[in-house]
């Protein structure tokens, strides 16, 4: 039975790690990473849908997906410092690692480049490990115009695949809107040409991420089957952290109204003081797990030969 507060407090760890990460690229000692902030709800969402032995692939935004797989705080840290107890030894930064004891598989900085891969996992798993687990792809909304993702989907249907696909849709390509990538009004609305069924939900309201990623993911196991699900979400941060937002403070307000952690808040009738209480928890465990990843030794690659 999942837990909606163990669910908020992991959304939470999210919005806070984020937050304290972004202080460490302003002094330098974090690079150019890529935020979730109002897409939280999803990643969260969708990992608690799955179960434990299914894998995700993902896309460049990673963080979320990491924390919503399982991941600890603490070598996470540590391999977004580059730091040799990271869970990649330091040396897979932000867009590149892996950790196949969650079934956290692959991320990927190209734009659309997981989906393929996502696809050849589940090709794998059902024809070569004669598994009946799944494999849950996150992409976002402007790489269903790259050539990587339509060749992802259409051998995922046509081989008819155990994959979920999850796509994050927010709207924004970098700071280019969506009337420069996507030619339909909704992506759910492609599926149609590949074959396969779709649904568009509201990806900021968590309970109903849960709900329709359970029931895209039941079908998938049932009739190993291909599946998307398009989540409509608002990206509240930068599109990363040294590329300034160029949209105005007003657009970003109206777009926090839609914050997935409020709304969860007042749907969980949430009071002030165990709000307080998460926020210092989380904060705690949080402040613990930089520091340590600020001490720990760098990471070091092994000499040639």
């Amino acid at each position: 039975m999942i837990d909606e507060l163990e669910l908020y407090e992991r959304m939470l760890t999210v919005r806070q790690l984020e937050e304290e990460l972004q202080k460490l690229c302003v002094l330098g000692e974090a690079g150019d990473l890529h935020f979730n902030k109002g897409q939280e709800a999803i990643s969260v969402g969708v990992c608690a849908a799955l179960k434990p032995t299914d894998y995700i692939v993902t896309h460049h935004r990673t963080i979320a997906h990491a924390i919503a797989k399982g991941i600890e705080v603490r070598p996470l840290v540590a391999e977004l410092l580059g730091k040799a107890t990271g869970i990649n030894r330091g040396v897979a930064g932000e867009m590149h690692f892996t950790y196949p004891p969650a079934r956290y598989m692959f991320t990927f900085q190209l734009v659309g480049t997981c989906v393929p891969v996502a696809a050849g996992l589940a090709w794998a798993v059902k024809n070569f490990l004669n598994k009946a687990e799944i494999v849950a792809c996150f992409f976002g909304d402007a790489a269903t115009g790259n050539a990587q993702t339509h060749e992802g989907i259409n051998i995922a249907s046509v081989r008819k695949l155990p994959l979920l696909l999850i796509c994050e849709n927010n709207g924004v390509a970098g700071n280019i809107g969506k009337e420069f990538y996507l030619p339909t009004e909704t992506v759910a609305e492609r599926a149609l040409s590949y074959g396969i069924p779709a649904r568009t939900v509201d990806g900021n309201r968590l309970d109903e991420v849960v709900d329709a990623a359970g029931k895209a993911a039941g079908y998938v196991r049932e009739h190993s089957e291909p599946y998307l699900v398009e989540m409509m979400t608002t990206r509240l941060s930068w599109h990363k952290q040294g590329m300034p937002d160029a949209r105005s403070k007003e657009e970003i307000a109206e777009l926090a109204k839609r914050d997935p952690l409020l709304y969860e808040e007042k749907r969980l009738k949430m009071t002030e003081a165990e709000k307080k209480q998460l926020v210092k928890k989380v904060s705690t465990r949080i402040q613990e797990a930089i520091a340590a990843g600020r001490v720990a030794p760098l990471s070091t690659f092994p000499e040639p030969g």
